[in-house]
């Protein structure tokens, strides 16, 4: 059991620029408020974002140049979300990893990248690490859960968000009820990511509840054997053929 709850050093780790606000908006806010410590790690950038970058630049084919260019532009919304839930500009910190490419990224160096991550937290020392969730439906967050678990030494520091699909209740360790302030300063930080709402505007403000709710530590749920990754692997070929087929039609 989680308890007692502290603020006083509050790391949070996210795959992209938003997941931070969007899952732990809340949270960001009361650690402030108590005078806390905080840290925020981007895993990416966010740079592989096709759509709102089409949408935004009204071209089809996206260069590498565009994404460096939208990853500027991403990490700008991130420091001005963080300013807006009263967070110091210096909390953020970005890793640099490649967008969309975090779980072939955990397999091929997995070890490279806890390493680093273990060195990021040992040197902050955090009373609480707030991670993704292993329950999360996408695969960038699932790949930062996997990495941050084993980057922790201590499981009892560890508490998860889900921001794509849901986790089992009995996994819950903690809900934050937000006040109307604090709903407000959130929803105004999601604001901030301003490429994010070009085409989901109302799916990305719906994030600005009245509750967080954060998981205990999902060690034994991030483990995948070789089997495992076999069958996720085939998964996501057939899942890619369907993609690029559907794609097709609406492009000939």
């Amino acid at each position: 059991m989680f308890a007692p709850l502290r603020f006083d050093r509050v790391l949070i780790i996210a795959p992209h620029p938003d997941d931070d606000v969007i899952g732990a908006g809340g949270l960001i806010q009361r650690t402030i408020a108590a005078g806390g410590q905080l840290r925020v790690l981007f895993l990416t950038a966010g740079e592989r974002n096709p759509w709102p970058q089409r949408a935004l630049l009204k071209k089809w084919r996206i260069t590498d140049a565009d994404r460096n260019d939208w990853a500027t532009l991403r990490m700008r919304e991130a420091a001005s979300a963080l300013a807006r839930l009263g967070a110091p500009a210096d909390c953020l910190h970005l890793l640099g990893y490649p967008d969309q490419r975090l779980t072939a990224l955990a397999r091929a160096q997995g070890d490279r990248v806890i390493a680093e991550l273990a060195a990021r937290i040992r040197t902050f020392d955090p009373a609480l690490v707030v991670m993704p969730s292993s329950f999360d439906l996408h695969g960038d967050h699932r790949a930062t859960a996997y990495l941050a678990h084993r980057a922790v030494n201590d499981p009892s520091r560890i508490a998860t968000y889900v921001i794509h699909g849901s986790a089992p209740a009995d996994q819950s360790l903690f809900t934050l009820t937000l006040s109307d302030d604090e709903c407000r300063r959130k929803r105004e930080a999601i604001e901030a990511h301003t490429t994010q709402l070009l085409l989901g505007r109302r799916r990305f403000l719906s994030y600005a509840r009245a509750t967080e709710t954060f998981y205990r530590a999902e060690e034994e749920c991030v483990r995948v054997d070789s089997a495992g990754r076999e069958a996720i692997d085939k998964m996501r070929h057939a899942l890619h053929a369907i993609s690029q087929s559907v794609l097709a039609r609406f492009t000939r």
